[in-house]
This record gives structure tokens, C-alpha cells and sequence, in this order.
């Protein structure tokens, strides 16, 4: 990089089985040929997204799935697994992708044990379900990588005081769990936490495909835009989006930033050049609220 380029923080979430198995592969032929290195987050159990259907009755859902054009998306195997059809394990039936992502350079943390069930019932969990969650997601990210994650992010941008009281057990160089501005420290029963959040800044594709934008590639556009003037941004991807029938719209994307001056870097990458400033993280309550363009609520620090 230049001293005139500016970092964004490229993030990729990994939900469903043949996001690992087709569109992680996708992203990282993608990232190779663009110089680029992000952050992994994997879910490691099972693939139960056929679950998402009973979310059929929740506002602003079925309009998402026909915004995103979901069936070009999520093949028949997703939209019935865990439902009519078993659920398939994500990262731990591919162990030979998860190391791959290490071995070709790029940060790799754990995003979830159950996605589904966590984003559908983290607010009926109790904290030993919690705890219950993040453990086997730990264990199984040991198993398949071989050492300990140092990040993790929660599904659907979801966390409470309890799983983020139980990730400070990790030794986590960081988290990702929510939606925000800037890195800081989240406030817990009063006191701050040891782990830093490093959030989502930026809207992601299918928030805004339909909505705010008719195209990938305005909505790209757009991102370039608000990366340009954010300190800190960080955008979220997923390889079933756009290491899948929007592949050829981030390869359009990174060319474009490249083009701009602004190269996409990990997550740990943003947070250390952060904390380089040597200015101190603020502290910030975490609770929830909305963003424009997703169903249900997520987590975000609070002011006031």
C-alpha cells in the first residue's frame, strides 16, 4: 500500500455447507487474483438453514427473500436441510477447505457451532446454553484447524452479556459480534471487557439489493464511497452471496477499489492499526437495535 490508500475490513461469513464447499473456494480463486487477504468466520456444525422457513410470519422476511432473489442463492439441498432433509456438518465435513483458508494466508476464526439456532434463540437461551454454544464451536474449530481461534463473530450479529462474558474464557485477540462504527470495548455489569469488538460498519449485498440498490454493483459502488470517508470501516460478505452468483460483482469490486486506493485487509489487520494510534478504545454498553434492509433486531453499542 501507498501512504494515500485507505484499509477496509473485509469480512466473510460462512452459514451453509455448500458456502463452504462451493463459495469459500470461489472467494478465495477471487482474493488470490487480487491480493487480497480477509477474515474467515466458519460455522462448524450443522447446516439447519431449512429452518429459516419458519421465520415466514417475522416482518420484512419474506420481502428479503424476494429482494436477494433467495433462489438463485441457496440450493434445494439448503432450503431443506434440517427440515425434510438432514443437516449436513459445515466446517467439520470440510476440514480440507477450513485449512486451505489458513494456508493461503488469510485470518480464520469461528462464526457459530448452530447458526440457525442461535440467530432464531439466543434471546431464549439460558447462559449455560450460551456457553454450551460457543464451546462446541471452539472445540470443533481445535479439531479441524489445530489450534485455538482467535476471533470470533456472532451469528446474525447477535450477542448478549453472557456470550460475551463467556468468549473473555478464550483468550480471543478479538470479536466480532456486532454492528457499529469503530473497534471498542464492550461494557458488561459495569465493567469492561477484555475482549475488543471490531463491528460491521457498512451495510452488506443482501440488505441492500432490492431496497436501497437495484444492482450488486451499485451497491458496490456505494461501498466504495462510504469506505472513502469511514476511519474504520469493515464490510461484511458471504460466501454464499458473493462467492456464489455475485462472484463476478466482488471481482468487479476489488478491482474498483484497488482502483481507489482502498485495499481490503483482515480484520486483526484494522484492529491493530487502530490501536497503533495509540488513542484508547472507547467503551460502549452493547444492546440492540436495527438497520435498514434486515428482519429482527442486532446487537450494537448504545450511547447515553
Amino acid at each position: 500500500m501507498t501512504a494515500g490508500d485507505r484499509s477496509l475490513g473485509l469480512r466473510i461469513d460462512v452459514d451453509t455447507h455448500d458456502g463452504m464447499k462451493t463459495g469459500v473456494p470461489t472467494l478465495l480463486e477471487v482474493f488470490a487474483a487480487h491480493g487480497v487477504k480477509g477474515t474467515f468466520f466458519l460455522s462448524m456444525g450443522p447446516d439447519r438453514a431449512g429452518l429459516a422457513v419458519f421465520n415466514v410470519f417475522r416482518p420484512g422476511f419474506l420481502a428479503k427473500m424476494r429482494r436477494t432473489k433467495a433462489a438463485r442463492v441457496y440450493s434445494l439441498r439448503t432450503v431443506l436441510s434440517g427440515t425434510i432433509l438432514p443437516a449436513r456438518m459445515i466446517g467439520l465435513a470440510l476440514p480440507e477447505i477450513a485449512r486451505r483458508i489458513v494456508a493461503e494466508g488469510h485470518e480464520v476464526g469461528v462464526h457459530a457451532w448452530d447458526h440457525r439456532r442461535w440467530q432464531d434463540g439466543l434471546e431464549s437461551f439460558s447462559d449455560a446454553q450460551v456457553a454450551r454454544e460457543l464451546a462446541r464451536a471452539y472445540e470443533a474449530f481445535v479439531e479441524v484447524i489445530g489450534a485455538p481461534p482467535k476471533t470470533f463473530a456472532a451469528p446474525a450479529w447477535l450477542a448478549n452479556d453472557a456470550s460475551l462474558s463467556f468468549q473473555e474464557n478464550f483468550g480471543l485477540h478479538y470479536a466480532s459480534d456486532c454492528r457499529g462504527e469503530e473497534p471498542f470495548l464492550p461494557v458488561v455489569g459495569g465493567a469492561a471487557l477484555a475482549t475488543p469488538q471490531v463491528p460491521t460498519t457498512l451495510p452488506t449485498l443482501d440488505e441492500a439489493l432490492g431496497e436501497t440498490h437495484p444492482l450488486a454493483r451499485a451497491f458496490f459502488t456505494s461501498v466504495l464511497v462510504a469506505a472513502g470517508k469511514a476511519r474504520w470501516p469493515v464490510l461484511t460478505v458471504h460466501a454464499e452471496l458473493e462467492g456464489g452468483p455475485y462472484a463476478d460483482d466482488m471481482r468487479w469490486f476489488l478491482e474498483q477499489a484497488a482502483e481507489a486506493g482502498i485495499h481490503a485487509v483482515p480484520l486483526n489487520e484494522l484492529l491493530t492499526a487502530r490501536c497503533a494510534t495509540g488513542k484508547p478504545l472507547p467503551r460502549r454498553t452493547m444492546g440492540h437495535g436495527t438497520v435498514p434492509g434486515r428482519h429482527g433486531k442486532v446487537s450494537m453499542p448504545v450511547f447515553g
